[in-house]
């Protein structure tokens, strides 16, 4: 299915997608809200010593806002999202949680459809340290790469 991966100052973690969906709804403003979420295993793939112990399963989402969407004229598209927080509407539109929710910044990512409701994302960005919410460390690199389903994907098709 995927791995998320959290390039932390003392070392890589990574975890496996155990649930991973995308959702879209089509906003006032005619445009489409899409966005995609994530559960991970518990059992890390990879930890680091300051969190091995601790059987953590970081969950992240991330919000697309596009002009239109038609599955069967889908094109790989990039994307891209500076600021995790959007002032406007006052919530995350990129955000991993470990700890604590936290906004995911500078955010690159690759959208491709490959058929029946399954988006492949890979997408990235920084975030604060995980461990480290006082900002004493450099910032994480997010990493999320995998298959994602649309709910009720009939309805975009």
């Amino acid at each position: 299915m995927g791995t998320l991966t959290l390039k932390r100052f003392n070392g890589i973690e990574q975890f496996r997608l155990v649930n991973s969906n995308a959702f879209a709804v089509r906003n006032d403003d005619g445009t489409i809200m899409l966005w995609f979420e994530t559960e991970t295993d518990p059992a890390a793939i990879m930890s680091v010593e300051d969190t091995a112990e601790l059987s953590m399963n970081p969950d992240a989402e991330i919000t697309l806002i596009l002009e239109h969407l038609a599955l069967k004229e889908f094109k790989a598209l990039s994307y891209e999202l500076i600021n995790g927080y959007n002032p406007e509407t006052r919530s995350l539109d990129a955000r991993l949680y470990y700890f604590e929710h936290e906004a995911v910044n500078e955010n690159t990512v690759e959208l491709e459809y490959r058929d029946k409701g399954v988006f492949y994302l890979k997408w990235a960005g920084r975030t604060t340290d995980i461990s480290y919410y006082d900002g004493s460390k450099p910032d994480t690199i997010l990493e999320v790469e995998g298959e994602f389903i649309l709910k009720d994907y009939e309805k975009w098709n």
